[in-house]
């Protein structure tokens, strides 16, 4: 899959987490990438800057304040527009099956345990793409 196209929202409370996924999406060529420290700062992004969309989301799972499930099911309703869906991945450092479950319950279209590796990530992003352009639904192709 080409990444020249994309353009990515990495939300995060950590700014180092964010700035490696940065490093790493910029490395293998997507062409923009946004971060955003919080949930609040994800939203307000996605529903103000001059109409400006993500083709995917990479969100972390915990964060204060909202975390990245309630980040999730924000923009599953209030976001996602009729006949496109935004991809997300949540990014955990928590393994545990609930988990899983509680993002895909909320819409999440992937789900990623750190530590992870570059070749994860891709397969992620090019899994989600793929998930929402083909109209499944969420968590269809969901897994750990």
């Amino acid at each position: 899959m080409a990444f020249s196209d994309l353009k990515i929202l990495v939300v995060d409370d950590n700014a180092n987490m964010r700035r490696l996924i940065g490093t790493i999406l910029i490395g293998v060529g997507v062409s923009e990438v946004r971060e955003s420290a919080s949930a609040k700062e994800a939203l307000d992004a996605l529903r103000h800057e001059d109409g400006w969309r993500p083709d995917l989301m990479l969100v972390d799972y915990v964060m204060d304040g909202l975390d990245g499930v309630q980040l999730t099911r924000r923009v599953r309703q209030d976001i996602d527009e009729a006949g496109r869906r935004l991809p997300i991945i949540v990014i955990t450092g928590y393994s545990e099956l609930w988990r899983l479950n509680e993002a895909k319950a909320a819409g999440a279209d992937e789900f990623i345990v750190k530590p992870f590796t570059t070749s994860t990530l891709l397969d992620r992003i090019s899994r989600a793409l793929a998930t929402c352009r083909n109209g499944l639904a969420a968590g269809e192709m969901l897994s750990a």
